[in-house]
């Protein structure tokens, strides 16, 4: 285990941390031939959840597959690391285990390939997520439309494109075409999954007749209390550019906020 600390005044030419922080770095030295990381290698390649852990004290590592029925305060530890979505160190039985999080790549579902939807791609790809982008409109599903280009296009409505789309905790969801047969059916998938984020653009009068559509569906208010509508921070975007940057701070704070 190495440990950087911030630098002293005669210690500028030394390995260490200007900020004025600290961290600890663990170092295996053949990690690739124990069973262990193969087995973390194959999760992340694989894009299936998991934590791999790592005992401080003895150096003996391995994964923990979610909902483990194993009953003990390590098992614990990783159900509540895995849940929160956050790597830690803890200490059990007065030792010390590093919990990695190997969760689902993030995927971001767009309904609607207006013209929004070109730069969330590009800052969405930026950020890390897989894309998606669905629209039954092939004059707007082209590829070429999108100079960065999403993971995927589908070329369907949404009942049977999203019937063929794993929805997970892991996603983050936007309508975005104006249009309730397409908008108002997606959103209704949406609501009846475990996506991490919904987000629905339109005005406040938009997003009320949106409402009340749905509640006629069969939702309740506590689950339109889910959508982010109108969709992104307010911080007076205009152009498509500008609403785009302001849908992914949203999801940048919804995915953060969350862990």
């Amino acid at each position: 285990m190495l440990d950087f600390g911030s630098l002293t005044d005669d210690q500028v030419w030394e390995v260490g941390l200007s900020c004025g922080g600290r961290i600890q770095v663990w170092v295996d030295p053949e990690p690739y031939r124990r069973e262990a990381w193969i087995s973390a290698l194959e999760a992340v390649h694989e894009n299936s959840a998991g934590v791999f852990v790592t005992d401080l004290e003895s150096g003996d590592q391995w994964l923990w597959n979610p909902g483990n029925d194993s009953q003990n305060a390590l098992g614990d530890c990783a159900q509540s690391a895995f849940d929160s979505r956050m790597s830690q160190e803890v200490e059990v039985e007065s030792r010390r285990y590093f919990l990695h999080v190997l969760a689902e790549r993030e995927r971001l579902i767009i309904v609607g390939a207006v013209h929004i939807a070109v730069p969330l791609v590009k800052f969405a790809k930026e950020l890390g997520f897989e894309t998606i982008v669905i629209d039954p409109r092939p004059a707007l599903s082209s590829a070429d439309r999108f100079p960065e280009a999403p993971d995927q296009i589908v070329v369907e409505w949404p009942e049977q494109a999203l019937s063929q789309i794993e929805i997970t905790r892991e996603a983050y969801c936007i309508v975005l075409t104006h249009d309730p047969k397409i908008d108002d059916v997606a959103l209704s998938v949406f609501l009846r999954s475990p996506a991490r984020y919904i987000g629905a653009l339109g005005s406040r009068v938009t997003q009320a007749k949106r409402r009340e559509g749905l509640l006629s569906r069969g939702f309740s208010e506590e689950d339109l209390n889910r959508i982010h509508g109108p969709v992104g921070l307010n911080i007076g975007a205009r152009s498509p550019e500008e609403i785009a940057l302001s849908i992914a701070a949203e999801i940048v704070q919804v995915r953060r906020a969350e862990g």
